[in-house]
């Protein structure tokens, strides 16, 4: 695994940290360790993502595809400290058991909102037979290679077979300003 990326994005909505990770491997990996390390302009560490409770999605990566890339974004990065740069450490994986589940994310749209900032609101479809619990929907803003915006929604279920008609919708609130940037999305399979 390869860390290709990282950037801090900030706000007045906060700050968020996002990594871009390359699997170099010929298999799919699941339930990587990643740790954060956010520092000031000086260098001083203002934050990490070790503490002990980390809602889990914030502390792993859920996902790694064969030689392909992915992203995993924290959105709960104080912005207390004034954070702008951002390291990753990735551990050791492990290979899923059966099938990996395919999930589509499907009729994106930006709304901007007095006072709350931009959203990215869609529908994630699960066309597996296993039931995604705690999936995590990352959305990124790219100006040429430059992340500019991120967020993450995590959906507390989304059911079998949704793609049969169902789909569950999810709202995304981004960090930085996602205005006239490249957006891509990503729902990693979480349950396997």
């Amino acid at each position: 695994m390869k860390v290709l990326q990282t950037a801090v994005v900030r706000s007045h909505e906060g700050a968020a940290v996002v990594v871009a990770l390359r699997n170099t491997s010929s298999h799919a990996l699941e339930n990587a360790p990643i740790e954060i390390t956010v520092r000031n302009a000086r260098g001083g560490v203002i934050f990490q993502n070790d503490t002990p409770g980390v809602e889990p999605s914030l502390t792993t990566v859920s996902l790694l595809e064969p030689g392909r890339e992915a992203i995993w974004i924290d959105d709960q990065v104080p912005s207390t400290g004034s954070p702008t740069s951002a390291g990753a450490l990735v551990g050791e994986a492990t290979r899923p058991s059966g099938a990996i589940p395919r999930l589509s994310i499907a009729g994106t749209h930006l709304s901007t909102e007095a006072g709350a900032g931009t959203t990215l609101s869609g529908t994630v479809a699960n066309g597996s037979p296993t039931t995604q619990q705690s999936l995590v929907v990352y959305a990124v803003a790219r100006r040429g290679s430059n992340i500019v915006a991120a967020g993450r929604a995590v959906l507390p279920e989304v059911p079998a077979g949704t793609n049969q008609g169902t789909q569950v919708p999810f709202q995304i609130y981004f960090v930085g300003d996602p205005s006239g940037a490249r957006i891509s999305t990503s729902a990693p399979a979480t349950t396997f």
